[in-house]
């Protein structure tokens, strides 16, 4: 069998066809002395021309046909030799059913022609193959392209022009066929495969002139600078040329300096001709030259008052003096008032009812002597109407206790304490007392408002759980814990120093508060000590009856005794 190879071709190949002549005779390689019977080899001539002129066709390059399709050059075949069974030519296949089934199968037959010698058999005479091999089963239909990008006139680039698409015979395999194929099955054709189209031109982008530039946003100082603009009048489209992104220019001012009135600080308050009472405070107004920022580097200086043009107006002249009091001695001295609080509406459980609030300021008393208190007036509030207040609650706070003491104060439900809001009736006390008082030797209040002894003491208390008395309590020099009472309470303890001298000081009462007996008798020696140096006194400084007296005259002296057990 003769071998070709199958060369891809151009798309110019669905327009060709192959065309054959008939085969040769079988030509076998038979020896002189042996018969020529056998397999031999028969050969035929295929040529590519333009498809349609089959017949009479000039014969083009093998290249410009489908390879897939190109019909066998030469095919095997076979001359038998005396002996052997001949058989005649096959028959033609039998027709497939259409459409075809997966098992469809298509016969042909043959027939023997002269049997063979003896003990030889003749070949198969039927030949069957499924029907879809042979192309039988295979169904067409027509599949359209997509559409061509729009093609214009030569050396046109916009305008009008059409798009076109093409309609190919496919076999249900994928393979394209002729259209013949699929036009002698009737299949129809209704796309359209020509449309016009249009392209559109190129439009550049189009601006406006710039504007005029602004006035300077400063008309003094550094930071100062002005703006012009235009605008798009149309945009670009396809492959014009785009807009560009800045639409604005900016540039800088021309620097001026800047001329600004300025008031200085307020001078101390001065009295003219006294030390106190009503004075005035001054201050100066300036014209100052700045480049734009006041607190830059380069600090503000003063010039000519004719730079900074009319001075102030009447109105902003006033606020060049201030009047000032000045406290003189034993007089009650206001301060400042403070600025105003936020705007408050009267509440109740968090909502209020009024759309009108009040804020306050106030000033406080300085009060120079206290003596002078009372003729001094209390702290002066002022309040006024405001709108837009918010609600608020108000609660009083304390501090812990400390030796009795705490501090009360009340406190906004934003967080700010304030004087007022809170109920004085719900006030808090600031002093804690016992009931009834403490009155016992070595007794105090303690926290827990009941009467407690110092420490070192125990409390020995009543049928009725009040103190009775405080005593001693036994091996206490050495101890520094606090003792608990059969109170249950914990008392606060005395420092350290006073424990010290606790410790070894004589205690003239006794646990049963009554004064003890040796304080009578110190007393009583203290008294008798007294008429002793009086006495000798007088003993020595008496002088004789012709001398004067060197002793200058005694005054009387007065004895008196209270009672007081520290004498």
């Amino acid at each position: 069998m003769w071998v070709y190879e199958a060369v891809p071709c151009h798309s110019e190949c669905s327009d060709n066809a192959w065309v054959t002549e008939a085969w040769s005779v079988c030509a076998i390689n038979a020896v002189d002395d042996l018969p020529a019977c056998g397999e031999g080899v028969q050969s035929r001539k295929i040529r590519c021309v333009k498809r349609g002129s089959e017949g009479h066709g000039t014969s083009l390059d093998d290249t410009l046909c489908d390879a897939e399709e190109m019909p066998f050059r030469a095919q095997t075949c076979f001359l038998p030799c005396p002996s052997e069974c001949v058989m005649s030519h096959w028959g033609p296949w039998t027709e497939c059913p259409t459409p075809c089934e997966q098992d469809t199968v298509r016969k042909r037959t043959r027939y023997m022609l002269r049997p063979p010698a003896s003990n030889q058999t003749c070949p198969e005479d039927v030949q069957s193959e499924p029907c879809v091999l042979n192309g039988t089963c295979f169904t067409y239909q027509y599949n359209v392209s997509n559409w061509s990008t729009c093609q214009l006139s030569e050396n046109a680039v916009c305008g009008e022009g059409t798009r076109t698409r093409f309609l190919d015979c496919v076999r249900s395999d994928g393979k394209v066929v002729e259209p013949s194929v699929c036009e002698e099955r009737g299949l129809e054709t209704q796309w359209e495969l020509v449309v016009s189209c249009f392209v559109e031109c190129p439009v550049n982008c189009i601006l406006s002139e710039w504007s005029a530039w602004t006035e300077c946003s400063h008309t003094c100082g550094s930071q100062g600078q002005v703006v012009r603009t235009r605008s798009v009048l149309q945009a670009a489209h396809e492959e014009g040329r785009p807009c560009p992104s800045q639409l604005s220019q900016t540039k800088p001012c021309p620097i001026r300096p800047c001329y600004t009135w300025h008031l200085g600080e307020w001078s101390p308050c001065r009295v003219e001709g006294a030390e106190c009472g009503e004075g005035v405070r001054e201050r100066n107004l300036s014209c100052m030259v700045h480049w734009g920022d006041w607190l830059d580097a380069s600090s503000p200086k003063p010039v000519e008052d004719e730079r900074c043009g009319d001075r102030l107006n009447k109105e902003s002249e006033q606020e060049l003096l201030l009047p000032c009091f000045v406290p003189c001695p034993g007089d009650c001295h206001l301060t400042e008032w403070s600025s105003w609080s936020s705007c408050q509406l009267t509440c109740l459980e968090g909502r209020s009812f009024e759309t009108v609030g009040r804020q306050a300021r106030s000033r406080a008393v300085v009060v120079q002597v206290l003596e002078n208190q009372e003729s001094c007036p209390h702290q002066v509030f002022e309040t006024r109407s405001c709108k837009g207040g918010k609600c608020h609650s108000y609660e009083w706070r304390t501090s812990g206790w400390r030796d009795n003491e705490r501090s009360v104060w009340c406190q906004r439900s934003d967080g700010v304490n304030v004087t007022g809001g809170c109920f004085l009736q719900n006030q808090p006390t600031t002093v804690r007392h016992c009931h009834p008082p403490c009155t016992k030797p070595f007794s105090h209040c303690t926290q827990s408002g009941v009467c407690g002894c110092e420490r070192g003491y125990t409390e020995v208390m009543t049928t009725h759980g009040f103190l009775d008395y405080c005593t001693k309590t036994p091996g206490a020099d050495n101890k520094k814990a606090d003792v608990k009472t059969n109170s249950g309470r914990m008392k606060p303890g005395p420092s350290h120093i006073q424990d010290f001298f606790g410790q070894w000081s004589l205690r003239p009462v006794g646990p049963d508060g009554r004064i003890k007996l040796w304080v009578y008798g110190v007393t009583a020696g203290g008294f008798l000590l007294i008429l002793l140096i009086i006495s000798v006194s007088f003993l020595f400084c008496t002088p004789p009856s012709q001398t004067k007296s060197s002793c200058p005259p005694q005054k009387p002296l007065t004895l008196a005794y209270d009672g007081d057990v520290d004498m």
